[in-house]
């Protein structure tokens, strides 16, 4: 009898239906607090905003990152707070985090702080309450919620494709849930930030497989209305660079998008500052090894 042999893409489908997660974590709304000190929150927001113009190290986002975390120590139900805490521990792992641990711990930092901001919402509260799943519940959620949605999907993203070894991918591979939580962003507004469910819905359909609906024909049309919504964002053709244009083979315009996110002032692109020292220093290291992409 010849060895029963399992194409990988079969395999991918045959364990589709049973993905049931080998990793969990604690749902950022069961671990909220109650107010631990007094305070003034504005204060601190004021603070955290001048921060922002100036977090371009390590230890300058650590400090941001306190600062919010200060504002949920009077505030634990703080809106602004709980999202920025999302975006900028997204930022800590993707940017200053050396080895899988610290990546896993900042990812799901920003994700349970996304959720907590999610669970703001009386709707989704209810419904995860009721025991439904993060991308059923965020059809509760509304434009108020959105950056807490995107930075939660690209949070759990994340994770996925930096934290989990190949089996551990293999069994949290969910495309149906991925496409949940970006049909609700594109559904609430397409436009919102300068373009960011557009752009999050273009790298999706450029980095999953063709056989579970990845189509880079409609991640090049989606990178182009994200562009057309947020022309002065540097997320957008970093993004492109890093997914579309590696998978197209086209190097060209990798270099070239690269070559813009580099050309611009950090400080006056509408991008977070934080964000914009991230994404030209990564696009000027991955022009000096463009060899390694191509």
């Amino acid at each position: 009898m010849k060895p029963l042999k399992i194409h990988v893409s079969f395999l991918f489908v045959l364990l589709l239906p049973f993905t049931l997660g080998c990793i969990a974590w604690e749902p950022g709304w069961k671990m909220a607090q109650a107010p631990a000190v007094k305070g003034d929150v504005s204060k601190l927001l004021a603070q955290a905003n001048i921060q922002i113009s100036g977090s371009d190290t390590k230890e300058k986002l650590a400090a941001l990152i306190r600062t919010y975390e200060q504002v949920l120590a009077i505030d634990p139900v703080n809106y602004e707070s709980l999202w920025s805490l999302g975006r900028y521990y997204m930022l800590m792992g993707m940017g200053y985090s050396n080895n899988i641990k610290d990546k896993k711990e900042n990812y799901l930092n920003a994700r349970r702080y996304c959720e907590r901001g999610m669970y703001t919402n009386s709707g989704f509260k209810k419904l995860v309450d009721d025991g439904a799943p993060v991308a059923d519940a965020c059809s509760a959620l509304t434009k108020r919620e959105i950056e807490a949605m995107y930075y939660w999907y690209n949070s759990t993203a994340l994770y996925y494709m930096e934290c989990m070894n190949f089996i551990e991918k293999i069994f949290n591979l969910r495309p149906a849930n991925t496409k949940k939580v970006l049909d609700c962003m594109m559904a609430i507004d397409p436009a919102w930030g300068g373009g960011h469910p557009y752009a999050a819905i273009a790298g999706y359909y450029a980095a999953i497989p063709s056989f579970f609906g990845g189509d880079l024909k409609k991640s090049s049309e989606y990178y182009r209305k994200a562009d057309e919504a947020g022309p002065e964002w540097l997320y957008i053709r970093f993004g492109r660079a890093m997914y579309l244009h590696r998978k197209t083979k086209d190097r060209e315009a990798f270099r070239k998008d690269l070559q813009w996110i580099i050309a611009q002032d950090p400080h006056r692109a509408k991008s977070p500052y934080p964000w914009n020292v991230y994404f030209q220093r990564e696009a000027k290291r991955m022009l000096a090894d463009i060899d390694k992409y191509f």
